[in-house]
């Protein structure tokens, strides 16, 4: 039984496996000098796992609810760490975090590569060179590196993705109960991943309304599908938000208006799309996005119409991703709209229009036989240049992490920081003041486990007049965390019963009160 599982395998997945492999090799070679990378997200994730492991409830760092972030990858972070401490491998503590998160990036890249393969396995007009030729672009490419070399949420979302795509193809062709509750799970999974989960509720909506497979169910049936997809697959984030407003009276955390209209969303859009694909004049990135989204649509429409059930799939998330991360950025305040928020776009996209591209070069090869040699070279020479292009930005950042790591907290510049060293040295004296404040109010509970508050944001009078009424206060500044959104360091200064109390290279720590303790006084 084993044998024959073993030949399956290496017989449908044996080429996947070398070539996912190879995107291993690369993680491998980013986590050499420093491990895994850390970013405040990452923080909020690990610090929600290991509290959850603790104490049974989904607090961060803060010791507050996770809000802004729905519990699914902390919840999952948590279950492996469950089983591994009861083995007795490793302890719960956040360095064990970051070691199980990095062997999961690993292992979930591997899924995602082979999820994805068995999606272009079922592309009407693809033949095995072609999807290795399209693996290879995506686990050389510097978007999917870059993911999965952190402890972020998408490392969980992007495989859950394309399962949920796998299993959403096999229901439309079979139309069974169960393939579409398997459906609905997996959604509902990726859901309460990221709140951008939603777009893949829309997308199995859409397939199910508008079936790709040439059979003619009735609207009433459709629609009686779509909503049981729905409602399974809302299950879960349901809960999520219901508990979010119990505990922290918004569904989904603060949201602010956002500060860029839709002209410059889908400008950063396009920029995105720019450094993903080899497209080397930058000037009219906001048409190029207008000009995908057209192209995404009309294929969407082409695939209806050619009951293209795998390719339409692919096409239509990418394309319902890429309008709700635009539209929704241009109503609430995001950050700058970069490669890892549009991630998830990013095999579908490529998948979707190489299909598409793949459909309208067999139509013309038909009509004219003597011209297939020529497309076999121009697809050729396309994946080259595709290749050339990753592998030039992955060269450069490799320049950096190979003697620096991987950007963010276990980075060479934070590790060595003089500020975070004698933050470490003293935080035993400096704790003896009970209220911290920081522009990386992350970095100082993953560098020394205490807890600090994020400094007052420009527009909340609120938090502003808290930390005007603090009577004492430490105020830890670090240059490389500079946030836009929070008071800067002049305004820091301009408090009247705010005094430097010491400088560093790359930062300051300041004393607010009226007199100097005098625990203080000794470390100076």
């Amino acid at each position: 039984m084993a044998s024959s599982l073993f030949k399956f395998y290496f017989q449908s997945y044996g080429k996947t496996f070398l070539v996912a492999l190879l995107g291993v090799i690369i993680l491998l070679a980013y986590f050499h000098h420093s491990g895994i990378g850390i970013s405040p997200d990452s923080v909020n994730y690990l610090s929600t796992a290991e509290t959850w492991l603790r104490s049974g409830r989904f607090d961060n760092f803060h010791h507050l609810p996770l809000i802004d972030f729905p519990v699914g990858y902390p919840l999952w972070l948590a279950f492996w760490m469950k089983i591994i401490v009861l083995i007795g491998l490793m302890p719960i503590s956040l360095t064990s975090m970051m070691h199980l998160a990095m062997i999961g990036n690993i292992v979930l890249f591997m899924v995602l590569i082979h999820a994805t393969d068995a999606l272009l396995q079922q592309f009407s007009t693809f033949k095995q060179k072609h999807r290795l030729l399209l693996l290879t672009i995506y686990v050389t490419s510097p978007c999917l590196l870059e993911v999965y070399s952190y402890a972020w949420s998408e490392t969980l979302f992007l495989p859950l993705c394309m399962i949920t795509l796998l299993a959403l193809v096999k229901y439309v062709r079979s139309g069974a109960w169960m393939d579409l509750c398997i459906a609905a799970l997996c959604c509902a999974w990726a859901w309460i991943t990221r709140y951008a989960g939603v777009a893949l509720v829309i997308t199995g909506i859409f397939l199910m309304l508008f079936p790709a497979n040439g059979k003619k169910n009735s609207l009433l049936i459709r629609l009686w599908h779509a909503c049981v997809f729905g409602c399974i697959s809302s299950s879960l984030i349901l809960l999520n938000l219901f508990r979010n407003h119990l505990v922290g009276n918004y569904a989904t955390g603060m949201r602010e208006k956002s500060l860029t209209p839709l002209g410059e969303n889908l400008r950063q859009a396009g920029d995105v799309i720019a450094y993903w694909w080899p497209i080397f004049s930058h000037q009219m990135n906001g048409v190029l996005m207008l000009m995908v989204l057209i192209l995404s649509l009309l294929c969407c429409m082409y695939f209806l119409q050619q009951h293209a059930v795998s390719e339409l799939a692919m096409m239509s998330l990418a394309t319902v991703y890429l309008i709700f991360i635009i539209t929704i950025a241009s109503i609430t305040r995001f950050q700058t709209l970069d490669s890892r928020l549009l991630s998830p776009a990013y095999i579908p996209l490529l998948a979707g229009l190489a299909g598409g591209l793949s459909h309208s070069f067999r139509s013309f090869v038909r009509l004219r036989k003597h011209a297939s040699r020529i497309i076999l070279y121009a697809v050729y020479l396309l994946w080259i240049i595709f290749q050339i292009n990753n592998w030039m930005q992955n060269a450069e950042n490799f320049d950096g992490i190979k003697d620096a790591g991987i950007p963010g907290y276990t980075e060479d510049g934070w590790q060595q920081s003089p500020s975070i060293q004698y933050l470490i040295q003293h935080a035993a004296v400096l704790a003896q003041i009970p209220i911290w404040y920081s522009d990386a109010d992350d970095a100082i509970y993953f560098f020394t486990r205490k807890q600090a508050y994020a400094l007052p944001h420009k527009e909340n009078d609120c938090e502003k007049r808290l930390f005007q009424d603090a009577p004492q206060a430490m105020i830890f500044w670090f240059d490389d965390a500079a946030d836009n959104d929070l008071i800067s360091q002049h305004d820091i200064e301009q408090y009247p019963d705010v005094h430097v109390w010491k400088r560093f290279d790359d930062g300051a720590i300041y004393w607010k009160g009226k007199s100097i303790p005098q625990a203080l006084k000794d470390l100076r």
